[in-house]
């Protein structure tokens, strides 16, 4: 069992990062411009959802690292809370 896990440890899988949802009408979303505000259903501040394929996995606050966007890991959920995620 173990060998078949350490085969999976080099698998890359997609990460992304969630900074909130909403909810717009076809007209809404047709009058959309550049510079157009879409809000959010989250507060300025609140941690942002580490997805892996979709799945919860973490939350984290947006960061700048040498002039770059990051994520800084706040809250990973337990090993048992993760699998079940996944």
């Amino acid at each position: 069992m173990a060998n078949s896990i350490n085969m999976l440890l080099d698998v890359n899988v997609p990460i992304s990062i969630q900074l909130g949802r909403t909810k717009m009408t076809i007209r809404e979303l047709i009058n959309l411009k550049s510079g157009t505000l879409v809000k959010l259903r989250r507060m300025a501040g609140e941690p942002m959802d580490v997805l892996v394929r979709n799945k919860l996995l973490a939350k984290g606050e947006i960061t700048v690292v040498d002039d770059r966007l990051s994520v800084r890991i706040g809250q990973i959920y337990g090993e048992k809370e993760r699998y079940k995620h996944l």
